[in-house]
């Protein structure tokens, strides 16, 4: 830190979210990159061996493709091998989950660094859980950044469909059973989102006894089919990519929903502000209960490093909404700065 440089290694399409979130223009990122070199005595056609090399840039711009699960980070080489690239060119440097890269800053802001910070908690937290269920079977598996880690194995005999009542009674049971567990293991470790994936309908009778017993819970829950039950069950989820969709859909509906609710108090006159001195004014008075900053004011206005810590300062709540999405654009069309108040200020 006396140089300004921090390594980093994102383990996650999350990882990079938080890291663009914290690159800005004049930034030096340190990473290998590939370029294309020509050999001048070939002919003009030649397009060049594409050469692997450890390059400097200082940034301008920062693209995030989470689809494709990079990040791209563009602007001027000013360190690399000088036999190999010409000083002041434009490269491109691709972050994937998995690759190290160096980021520089003149001065690393407070909020820099508690964004590094939650990524890391982050990356501890067990953040989806996966119950593969089938006929008298279910299998608990907690998903963590570093891997999967099964919890609990429930086994029941369910009678034939020969004996109706039997079976309906014995299946009913197990499903209260796995609800419970379920439920358990969520409020333990914290869970964000529960994936019921298996085939036939066996998940959606424990979505139904879920959405009966535990309604809260059964908000975070979501049906996936799959070929197969058990730990096969798990691994087929995984391999679709459905914990990315679920996650990114619960930050989505998080935003979504405190934005809505601050416009609907902004359009009764109620308790909302926008703009910074308005924004600040509310903070010096510990009027507000949530400040919902974008990412684009984020990068762009310098204060908005001291807006975060004197909203913490009196126990705010602090969003950063991504303009990935719509609620990010809304927030944006009134400055990209809002608050919630607790009361009047």
């Amino acid at each position: 830190m006396k140089e300004g440089k921090l390594k980093l290694r994102p383990e996650s399409v999350d990882d990079l979210w938080y890291l663009k979130s914290i690159l800005e223009p004049g930034d030096a990122v340190y990473g290998v990159a590939y370029r294309r070199v020509r050999d001048e005595e070939r002919t003009r056609a030649d397009r060049g061996e594409r050469v692997r090399m450890f390059l400097g840039i200082r940034v301008k711009q920062v693209e995030f493709s989470g689809y494709a699960m990079r990040l791209r980070v563009m602007g001027e080489v000013f360190s690399g091998p000088e036999d190999l690239i010409s000083f002041g060119t434009h490269h491109t440097i691709e972050v994937k989950p998995g690759d190290t890269i160096t980021l520089q800053k003149q001065r690393w802001r407070r909020w820099h660094l508690e964004r590094l910070a939650e990524a890391e908690r982050a990356a501890r937290e067990a953040r989806v859980l996966i119950v593969a269920v089938e006929e008298g079977e279910a299998e608990l598996a907690l998903v963590r950044r570093y891997g999967v880690e099964y919890v609990a194995r429930i086994s029941a005999s369910v009678a034939g469909k020969r004996y109706a009542k039997q079976h309906e009674a014995s299946a009913r049971q197990f499903y209260a059973e796995v609800a419970k567990k379920v439920v358990e293991v969520v409020k333990k470790e914290g869970v964000e989102g529960v994936i019921l994936a298996g085939p036939g309908f066996w998940k959606d009778s424990l979505m139904q006894v879920i959405g009966e017993r535990y309604p809260e819970v059964a908000k975070r829950c979501h049906t996936e089919g799959t070929g197969c039950g058990g730990r096969s069950a798990v691994q087929e989820v995984l391999r679709r990519r459905v914990i990315e969709r679920i996650l990114k859909e619960s930050r989505i509906s998080e935003e979504t929903a405190l934005v809505e609710r601050f416009y609907q108090e902004l359009a009764r006159g109620g308790l909302a502000a926008y703009g910074i001195s308005e924004v600040s004014r509310a903070i010096d008075y510990g009027a507000v209960e949530t400040l919902l900053i974008s990412d684009t004011f984020l990068r762009k206005h310098p204060e908005a490093d001291r807006l975060i810590e004197r909203a913490k300062g009196i126990r705010a709540k602090v969003l950063i909404v991504s303009t990935e999405h719509e609620a990010g654009e809304r927030l944006d069309a009134v400055g990209g700065l809002g608050a919630i108040l607790r009361f009047r200020a």
